[in-house]
């Protein structure tokens, strides 16, 4: 379930005028989203190779991996009557992608994807700024993937970073291929290419490895590339399990794990309190995509899955789980915070301490109990 609403404006880090070609948009930006100070080189010099292929049709439109939208709305911006669909893995950049068409008084079609699994049109263009984190596996994702959504004549264009390039050449090498330009920069490679025939993409683009989690028993896990824990755990899910075991002297009916990774803490909590109802909650699509096929293989349950860019409500459950992970979603967390304090159940938040110091000094919260290993911490919390 996707939960979408208007962007709430405390999200948004500043407003930039993107000024490009005879393009000029303005660009609300956020510090939870690749390029939150400006709009990136590789963006532009995608953009700038387009006026350089006469073969591209731009009558419909798919920017794939929008981020906030800059490459998207350039099109739009170009020529209004453009069809544009933008898409992302990302809630949170679905709902600043949506924000800034509105911003500009476009009318695009902007929906999460992973990758192409969302995506039922087919395309004259498709375009990306291809994630430079994201592994070779999703690289292939991308570019097959693309057969498979263009029409006859379309167009796949795609700039990554420089260390991509021969991986990408190696994806290129394929009969049904046929790259129409390349541009080599100091820094990233641009190239446009078409099909003659779909490639089937590969069924387990995402998979890194297995592993096993030791928690009452042991669990086998399938980790992805592009999520954290893939080959260990970090002490931040070893103290919230510490916790979990503290806390299991009582029944909890439901229990919501907030941004659940790889599943690992979602399993710690089916492995310690066996709630009758698990709901797994974050912006990540890929992320809910693992954690449920994790929990589901290990415990035979379906969990409840729901897609938002953040809390836009106190969650029902008596228990919200909820791993903090990155320094740069401090506003972004402390949004969500303000949400869970405003319920009536307990938080339990882990990750590293000094993440955790940063987002609870301000509230009025108590610690109920704690767990920590060195530079991380759990805690269980409620409001003083």
């Amino acid at each position: 379930m996707l939960i979408q609403g208007s962007l709430d404006v405390s999200l948004i880090k500043k407003r930039i005028k993107f000024n490009y070609g005879k393009v000029s948009l303005w660009l609300d930006l956020s510090e939870s989203l690749f390029s939150s100070f400006d709009v990136d080189v590789g963006t532009k010099v995608l953009l700038n190779s387009l006026r350089k292929d006469d073969a591209i049709n731009y009558s419909k439109a798919l920017d794939l991996g929008c981020g906030y939208g800059p490459i998207g709305l350039f099109l739009k911006a170009q020529d209004p009557s453009r069809d544009v669909h933008m898409v992302d893995r990302d809630a949170l950049a679905v709902a600043f992608a949506s924000h800034n068409a509105r911003v500009n008084d476009y009318n695009a079609t902007v929906y999460p994807s992973l990758d192409y699994e969302q995506v039922v049109d087919t395309f004259s263009l498709i375009i990306s700024n291809f994630p430079a984190k994201t592994a070779v596996k999703g690289l292939r994702a991308f570019v097959y993937g693309a057969s498979e959504h263009l029409a006859g004549d379309g167009v796949l264009a795609l700039v990554v970073v420089r260390e991509l390039t021969k991986a990408l050449e190696l994806v290129l090498d394929n009969q049904a291929i046929r790259i129409l330009y390349k541009e080599y920069k100091r820094d990233y490679s641009i190239f446009h290419v078409s099909f003659t025939a779909p490639i089937r993409s590969l069924e387990r683009k995402y998979e890194r490895k297995r592993m096993t989690l030791s928690f009452s028993r042991n669990y086998v896990v399938e980790t992805a590339f592009g999520l954290p824990e893939f080959d260990t755990l970090n002490f931040g899910t070893r103290s919230m399990y510490s916790l979990l075991r503290d806390v299991a002297d009582r029944e909890y009916d439901s229990v919501l794990v907030l941004e659940p990774g790889q599943g690992h803490g979602a399993i710690a909590v089916m492995d310690s309190l066996k709630p009758s109802e698990l709901v797994l909650g974050s912006r990540d699509l890929l992320s809910l995509k693992f954690a449920a096929r994790n929990v589901s293989g290990n415990f035979n349950v379906e969990p409840s899955t729901t897609l938002s860019p953040y809390l836009q409500k106190a969650p029902e459950q008596e228990l919200t789980v909820w791993s903090i992970q990155r320094k740069d979603d401090l506003a972004l967390n402390a949004y969500n915070l303000k949400a869970l304090l405003k319920g009536t159940g307990l938080l339990l938040v882990y990750g590293r301490t000094s993440l955790l110091h940063a987002l609870l000094r301000r509230e009025r919260v108590k610690v109920l109990k704690e767990s920590a290993y060195g530079s991380y911490s759990a805690q269980l919390l409620k409001t003083k």
